[in-house]
């Protein structure tokens, strides 16, 4: 189980933008921010599905989820609290209508970039709850079962961020598959001081491994950054 948060990205599934007629200055962004059942790039040793289940319990509710933009809490583009953002779920995922305003500089320059088809990209920060993990053909396949959503965001650029949380979750016996989270070529399965034994490692806790003096100091620092990784 995880309780740090994460992020991930994903090209936009029927982003648009439309002004609405009333005011002049508002317009609509929708689109899907969440997809269910499609297996994601390499996160670095594994893949990532959604189940369709996993946001039943944050969307029964009243949550409060915010729409960003490029992830900065200073930039609200809509909230549900506020009724400024819609979300719904079909078939295919969770997806979502926000009214934004272009009298804010941040969301005019969204609109204009939207418009252009240059920005192109949703993402969305979660707390997993509970995931599932399998060896599918070869392939390790995390599958998220149950996560607690409290952020989408229009981004341009896609970032597909593991944690050393989603790791963690990660049962023993299927840990040997991530021989290279951080895709540097090197067998990180034994983490940083490469002792099988080492409880600390064997956590992917690479943070507070005892035996961080055997190894090379610019390896170590590579292996801890992905340990701290949000």
């Amino acid at each position: 189980m995880s309780m740090n948060r994460e992020v991930r990205t994903l090209p936009a599934h029927e982003l648009r933008i439309a002004p609405v007629a009333a005011d002049g200055y508002s317009r609509t962004v929708s689109g899907t921010a969440i997809v269910f059942g499609v297996r994601s790039v390499n996160l670095g040793g594994f893949e990532e599905r959604v189940d369709p289940a996993s946001v039943t319990q944050t969307l029964s509710g009243k949550p409060d989820i915010r729409l960003l933009h490029n992830h900065d809490g200073s930039r609200i583009l809509a909230r549900t609290t506020s009724g400024t953002l819609k979300l719904s779920t079909d078939s295919k995922g969770v997806n979502f209508t926000a009214q934004i305003d272009t009298r804010q500089s941040y969301a005019a320059d969204l609109a204009i970039s939207l418009s252009r088809g240059d920005t192109e990209n949703c993402s969305f920060g979660f707390v997993c709850n509970k995931d599932e993990w399998a060896n599918v053909n070869g392939v390790l396949v995390r599958t998220l079962q149950s996560i607690d959503v409290s952020e989408l965001s229009i981004v341009g650029s896609p970032a597909y961020l593991q944690t050393t949380s989603s790791i963690r979750s990660c049962p023993k016996e299927l840990r040997s598959m991530l021989s290279d989270p951080d895709g540097d070529g090197d067998d990180d399965s034994l983490g940083p001081c490469g002792d099988a034994d080492c409880a600390a490692c064997q956590d992917a806790d690479y943070a507070t491994c005892p035996n961080q003096g055997d190894v090379d100091a610019d390896a170590l620092d590579l292996r801890i950054a992905l340990s701290k990784r949000l």
